[in-house]
């Protein structure tokens, strides 16, 4: 089940168990780590299917945008809500053949069903298995996929398998969790329920594992679901088939996946399978519409320019965010190092070439309160959410909560971790989070309670940010072996009995690294952007824009409090001013560091553009971007070492204004040179530091080159190399900085 109804949850909270909302309330956050693969794969398989039916559509009027105040409006057409897509794979099968050995690729086909009765009537039945459950069983030969060999595979009552761990969990069977989980088959990853009928069995033969999920029915909070009848089969050599007997669920994902994010993913239609071959690969199959966010982001950028951090979607159509979802985020960019995280630039599939980093989707207006303070819904019933809170949350998770210590008894566990391994858990002292979590008392006694919820980012949240150093953050702790589940939400007054696991800032950064850029460079100004998707052809409401409007204009002075002061947003809409130097840079003392400026589209008129700087900055004289131009360049010089705060802004009030840091070194010997990257051809050297901050402007010598190469805005250096002799190169005056390159 994904949750227990609300009667049970408020039964429960009253005589003081742990439980969950109700499962078709919007209660939990959908922000997963394998939605930032799994969104853009869905956009563009729905993007395939638009293509095949445009010629229907080009009479069809054009899509609506139009800003209303620093509300940005866009009407639902021009693809961006996707269509129900019902189950229909019914009386089918599916067969994913490995394509060579090791199986890590594989080709898929559809054809009738080759559904195998015997082997379901003489299977051996997992007894005992529950909703949200699973059996380790082992196999009689060594299964191969995705380059590995499996003697062991979980099954679970979800309608999948896993290798290497089980995945249990009662979060939403979705793509992302599908793609983010471990190495999984899913023949229908569902939410069933055998414990309310039917059974789930498996046969083993010397070449062929088989198993069927008779009669399971979906979970439902009162009553039994429709039921379902399905067959997994493995064979030796690799190949894989599912199929359909009987039952069509409402929601569910078919595929299969090498898992941990791994893959190139891909949604694919099985009434159309891809001739060519997959890796991870699914068909997501559901009974109600859903925003393309990708597609909103595109339609976006049609009329704005990229001079947002965030894009945050509400929606008067009444289209929830996910099944059970009150919101969610999806990351775009990411290049933060100690964070839990990986790196990743997806913005070009978002029609952002250079700044988005992540897109919230926070569902149906009409599911918040006016009041941006008040309890939203069922979540803040449970956890004290209010409308702030929860766009903190999602705001937040562009960096929360995916990093944890390692539990010495569980090398492998992240028990800092709870809900989609992107919140915190239930049972760690989060210091009242709002990324979840809880801030908890320690009684002495063994016992624990939870005293406080959502009312800010805390110390440790802020670190992770780049909003402290590591020396600001206390130590805190999380409750082993806890009698709460660390998926639950948080709420106060509940006792917890456990043993406490000490957690300290260097135990993070052992397991994790060290944050980069840190908090002397990292970026302090973040700029969001507020859209309202529409009916088709109609404008908003009064009330509505009256409604969104007041969350833009408390969110600023809100966001800046739940960070301690540290960092600010912006929530009005302004035109891209661009700078090189963005979001931070580095330089030497007494050396100028050239920046150049830019606009997205050019003027009628010149663009004044003015600096103000730290007092050790040299005063540039105003930069002008003339009329019919786009960009022109200045000169910053520094007169001593240490991190300079740097605004630009422009005559034009339409244009935001610019925040970066320059971390200006003593010496060019200060600043390292690496060894960045190579391809055929080609060497690509970098100057830089322990933030991974560029350089720009620096002469690099080369040993067999006449003269010195500049580094670019990048801190790069351009090398034409064939691989066959070594390279070494320094910056100038700075023996400390030689490098040797060796093929």
């Amino acid at each position: 089940m994904i949750r227990r109804s609300l009667l049970a949850c408020s039964l429960a909270l009253w005589l003081g168990f742990p439980a969950a909302p109700a499962r078709t309330l919007a209660v939990v956050c959908g922000t997963e780590r394998g939605a930032r693969l799994a969104v853009p794969a869905e956009h563009e398989a729905q993007w395939r299917q638009l293509r095949r039916l445009r010629p229907m559509a080009r009479s069809a009027e054009a899509p609506r945008s139009r800003d209303y105040g620093h509300i940005a409006v866009m009407d639902s057409r021009g693809g961006v809500v996707m269509e129900p897509n019902a189950f229909n794979l019914t009386g089918r099968s599916i067969v994913f053949a490995p394509a060579g050995s090791p199986a890590s690729r594989y080709t898929v086909a559809a054809g009738p069903l080759a559904y195998d009765a015997q082997a379901a009537q003489q299977g051996q039945v997992l007894e005992g298995l529950g909703d949200d459950d699973f059996r380790s069983v082992g196999l009689p030969f060594d299964f191969p996929f995705f380059g590995l060999n499996h003697r062991r595979m979980f099954v679970h009552s979800d309608g999948a398998i896993t290798f290497l761990q089980p995945d249990a969990d009662s979060s939403a069977r979705s793509l992302g969790r599908l793609f983010s989980g471990p190495p999984r088959i899913a023949p229908l990853f569902a939410d069933l329920d055998p414990s309310r009928g039917g059974s789930v069995s498996v046969t083993l033969d010397a070449s062929r594992v088989t198993v069927t999920w008779r009669d399971v029915p979906e979970y439902r909070d009162f009553g039994v679901g429709p039921r379902q009848t399905f067959q997994l089969v493995l064979e030796s050599g690799g190949r894989i088939a599912f199929h359909y007997s009987a039952g069509a669920p409402s929601a569910a994902v078919v595929g299969i996946a090498p898992g941990y994010l791994q893959g190139s993913p891909e949604v694919i239609d099985y009434d159309a399978p891809p001739a060519g071959e997959v890796t991870a690969a699914a068909e997501r199959f559901g009974s109600e519409r859903s925003l393309d966010i990708v597609r909103i982001a595109q339609r976006f950028y049609e009329t704005h320019e990229d001079a947002y951090d965030y894009l945050v979607i509400f929606n008067s159509l009444g289209i929830p965010a996910a099944s059970g979802a009150v919101a969610y985020e999806v990351t775009v960019r990411s290049n933060t190092t100690g964070i839990g995280d990986f790196a990743l630039d997806r913005g070009f599939v978002y029609g952002s070439p250079w700044r988005l980093q992540a897109v919230l989707n926070m569902g149906p207006l009409s599911q918040y309160p006016r009041d941006p303070r008040a309890r939203v819904g069922s979540r803040g019933a449970v956890t004290g959410d209010s409308t702030l809170t929860i766009l903190g949350h999602e705001a937040g998770h562009l960096f929360l909560a995916l990093a944890s210590v390692r539990d010495p008894e569980r090398p492998s566990d992240l028990p800092m971790l709870g809900a989609q391994l992107a919140h915190w858990s239930f049972n760690f002292n989060s210091d009242a989070s709002l990324l979840e979590g809880n801030r908890i008392a320690d009684n002495g006694d063994g016992t624990f309670l939870t005293t406080a919820t959502v009312e800010g980012f805390s110390a440790l949240d802020q670190y992770l940010m780049g909003l402290r150093g590591p020396g600001e953050v206390d130590p805190s702790f999380y409750v082993a072996n806890s009698n709460i589940s660390r998926s639950s939400l948080p709420r106060v007054n509940v006792a917890i009995r456990g043993q406490r696991r000490g957690v300290t800032i260097e135990d993070l950064v052992a397991a994790e690294g060290k944050r980069t850029p840190d908090d002397t460079v990292a970026q302090r100004l973040f700029r969001f952007a507020f859209i309202l998707v529409v009916p088709p052809g109609s404008e908003p409401a009064a009330d509505e824009l009256d409604q969104l409007e007041t969350y833009r204009a408390e969110f600023e002075p809100f966001f800046h409090r739940a960070t301690g002061g540290r960092a600010w947003a912006g929530a009005s809409l302004h035109r891209q001013l661009r700078s090189s130097l963005w979001p931070a840079a580095g330089a030497v003392a007494g050396e100028p560091v050239p920046v150049r400026l830019s606009i997205a589209r050019p003027l009628a008129r010149d663009l004044r553009i003015g600096v103000y700087a730290s007092s050790f900055i040299r005063p540039p004289e105003p930069l002008l971007i003339p009329a019919g131009a786009t960009e022109a360049s200045l000169s910053l010089q520094a007169s001593s070492a240490g991190v300079a705060d740097v605004y630009f802004f422009a005559d034009d009030p339409s244009f935001e204004v610019l925040h970066q840091k320059l971390d200006v070194k003593l010496a060019r010997r200060d600043v390292s040179l690496v060894d960045y990257w190579r391809d055929d051809g080609l060497l690509v050297l970098r100057a830089t530091d322990a933030n991974r901050l560029p350089y720009p402007g620096l002469p690099v010598r080369v040993e067999g080159l006449e003269k010195s190469v500049t580094t670019d805005a990048g801190g790069f250096v351009w090398l034409a190399w064939d691989g066959s002799k070594p390279v070494i190169a320094w910056i100038e005056g700075a023996e400390s900085t030689r490098i040797e390159v060796r093929p």
